[in-house]
């Protein structure tokens, strides 16, 4: 606890004469700071916070009522003890004081011996309450601790496994919070996911969420549908609740060599689906009944065929009811809105690009609940054929992204690819490569960048890689050039033009290099391509 001798007190006093007393009386015990008004007392409240405040009430300016009351409006001064030091003894002065926000009151003339006694009172029971604040603060910094450790952070592994891109992330209202997610390899062709929001906030709903992941992750491993998984879940959580809480609660169940994803839904938000070319939707019509009500409940099932490129949103209603300072939710239609910007991106850029659109709505209006968003993007399927690939290390010049482009046209042409197919190919490398060059790497021809072509399952692929700051190139605006105008001059991807170019664009951040690729079609998936080769 803190030493009272270290503790400040501000003494907030009109008439000088009583300055002294109070000064001569307490100066040998305390820190003391001293004001002459309201306003002045504010201010050097807010810039050097007290640990006792000893207040006036009749004043020039602002009373000692209304100082208090700003006082306890303040963050810096909201629990800091007031004593009201007044020659009004009437009741009603008495009462006013309280009321507005005084923990003690005492008239003049005073005796020093009690003032000193009741100080001293008041900043011991301060100091307590802090120390027990400051138990109960590091206690919750180590419950956070254990509460993140029990979410999946491993998703690469689960990524590599299952050819998926994820994106997860929990950002609690409190230190702790009731929103989960969860992510299982449960089979080779079954990947689970689930995500939920328990009722309530802080610790019960923290130590609840614990129970029903835990629930979850046993299930998930022994129940293949995700309705019966819901409803075991159900059956587990309500039987056993004197707290009567509740969970909404999503699970997703995923097949990644056909791309069926089955869905269940237990009172939850709706997950959104993405698919560029197409307006986000909703990828569930239902909402279901969440679960710990009562036992013996069925859950619907949804299913879905992903094609690759398609992502699954999910999150919780932190999100959806998040306010602003004008008091106006977030809501699901500007979620769909928000959402149709996703479509494309990785799952884990598009669920940071989520929760960086919900703050910006929120402009700094306190969180109002937890937020947890967790998306998952189905990947290209494995190339059934793989023809000649090709790896090349280009320095960063000019001269050497021109090589890159005539060994690419080289390389097409011997598969025998015709020059109309070839051209948009070549015209993409350029513009890609002359970003790269001129800004990732600053044109500095002691760093190089690779680039590799291959020639697989009915398409050509082009992919560059290269170690400059992080950079996703398909979230920048595309900037027209000029006819003889250099791309350094106008510092933009072309992206309109090469997105002409190509049939896909993918971009992704891995191992501290930016990774770029983009695709082009020679033929309606799985044909024969030119040279014999697919």
């Amino acid at each position: 606890m803190k030493n009272l001798s270290d503790c400040r007190v501000l003494i907030v006093d009109d008439a000088r004469a009583n300055l002294d007393v109070l000064v001569e009386g307490l100066k040998s015990d305390h820190r003391l700071s001293l004001a002459l008004n309201g306003e002045a007392a504010l201010q050097l409240a807010a810039r050097t916070p007290p640990d006792l405040v000893l207040l006036d009430i009749m004043m020039p300016g602002l009373d000692g009522y209304e100082v208090c009351r700003r006082m306890r409006q303040m963050p810096e001064t909201a629990d800091v003890p007031i004593m009201f030091l007044s020659s009004l003894e009437d009741v009603q002065d008495k009462t006013r004081g309280f009321e507005a926000g005084a923990n003690d009151y005492l008239t003049k003339p005073f005796e020093m011996l009690e003032v000193k006694a009741r100080v001293r009172s008041l900043l011991k029971a301060k100091a307590y309450s802090d120390a027990v604040k400051e138990q109960m603060a590091s206690e919750l910094r180590v419950a956070r601790e254990i509460q993140m450790g029990m979410l999946p952070h491993d998703l690469a592994a689960l990524e590599r496994a299952y050819g998926v891109e994820l994106g997860a992330l929990l950002e609690p209202a409190r230190e702790v919070g009731g929103d989960l997610y969860g992510a299982c390899a449960a089979a080779p062709d079954r990947l689970v996911l689930f995500l939920g929001d328990v009722s309530g906030k802080g610790i019960p709903a923290s130590m609840f969420m614990v129970r029903a992941i835990s629930l979850a992750r046993l299930l998930a491993r022994q129940v293949v549908e995700p309705e019966r998984i819901l409803a075991q879940l159900n059956d587990e959580l309500a039987v056993d609740n004197p707290s009567g809480m509740f969970v909404t609660f999503l699970c997703a169940v995923l097949d990644p060599g056909t791309g069926r994803l089955v869905v269940a839904n237990a009172g939850h938000c709706r997950p959104v689906l993405l698919r560029e070319g197409v307006p986000p939707s909703w990828a569930v019509r239902n909402l279901g009944t969440a679960l710990g009500f009562e036992p013996g409940l069925a859950f619907e099932r949804t299913e879905l065929t992903l094609r690759p490129g398609d992502a699954i949103v999910l999150y919780t209603d932190g999100v959806t009811e998040a306010f602003n300072a004008a008091d106006e939710c977030y809501g699901n239609e500007r979620l769909l809105a928000d959402a149709g910007a996703l479509a494309g991106h990785s799952a884990a850029d598009s669920a940071a690009s989520l929760h960086r659109q919900v703050l910006a709505f929120a402009r700094g209006a306190p969180q109002s609940d937890d937020i947890a968003i967790m998306t998952l993007r189905l990947g290209d399927r494995p190339e059934r054929e793989a023809g000649p690939r090709m790896t090349l290390e280009l320095r960063a010049t000019p001269e050497e992204v021109m090589r890159g482009v005539d060994v690419l046209r080289a390389f097409c042409l011997d598969l025998g690819i015709p020059e109309p197919v070839v051209h948009p190919l070549t015209l993409a490398l350029e513009e890609c490569g002359s970003n790269i060059v001129n800004h990732a790497l600053q044109r500095d021809a002691g760093r190089a960048f690779r680039a590799t072509f291959w020639h697989a399952d009915g398409a050509l692929h082009v992919e560059l890689r290269d170690p400059g700051a992080e950079f996703d190139p398909t979230r920048a605006p595309s900037v027209a050039r000029a006819p003889g105008e250099r791309d350094d001059e106008v510092g933009g991807w072309g992206l309109q033009l090469v997105r002409r170019s190509v049939d896909r664009l993918w971009y992704r951040r891995e191992g501290g290099e930016n990774v770029l690729r983009f695709t082009k079609q020679l033929g309606a998936p799985g044909e024969a391509s030119p040279g014999g080769a697919a």
